[in-house]
């Protein structure tokens, strides 16, 4: 029976990096103490644009129950994926985007090259571009709430990005 991904919510204390210098992990800390999350190089570079020492990070990983493991100072898991504020899942590890949904209410308005509003920021530090059109169509503001359909990103520096295909049941085109 495969293991299930636990959520993880804590604050980015500090990298972990492996002989060759890439991100192996992070430790992090918890409700409860520290724990130490695993990577694998590829891993790695996403986890280093999504967050920052200081930073709250929200994952999804699978404890590892190795002998080694549990002589360690702290408990060891094993990323899995991003987890939204739900410790829902956001993105996959293998970089395809997927649908899915988010919610959560605009604290700032993104705009496009020429000055367009082309969508929102929520709360939740999460992206979601609606293009100059989809924005005039959903009449969001600063403090509207936002429930939207659509697929998921990271972006270059590790924000959630969402191509939305639904807001607050309005197709967008």
């Amino acid at each position: 029976m495969a293991k299930t991904p636990e959520p993880l919510n804590g604050i980015c204390r500090q990298w972990l990096y492996s002989p060759k210098g890439d991100i192996e992990g992070v430790l992090l800390s918890v409700k409860g103490g520290t724990v130490q999350l695993t990577t694998t190089p590829a891993q790695g570079i996403t986890l280093g644009r999504a967050c920052a020492p200081g930073k709250r990070l929200r994952v999804l990983a699978l404890r590892d129950q190795s002998a080694k493991a549990a002589d360690g100072a702290h408990p060891v898991y094993a990323f899995a994926d991003f987890a939204d504020a739900d410790g829902q899942p956001v993105h996959s590890p293998a970089g395809d985007p997927q649908q899915a949904k988010l919610k959560g209410v605009v604290v700032a308005l993104h705009y496009a090259r020429h000055g367009q509003p082309n969508g929102v920021m929520l709360d939740g530090g999460e992206f979601i571009h609606l293009r100059p059109h989809g924005m005039a169509l959903a009449g969001l503001g600063l403090g509207s709430k936002v429930q939207a359909v659509g697929e998921l990103k990271r972006t270059v520096l590790g924000t959630v990005m969402m191509e939305a295909h639904q807001v607050n049941k309005l197709a967008i085109d």
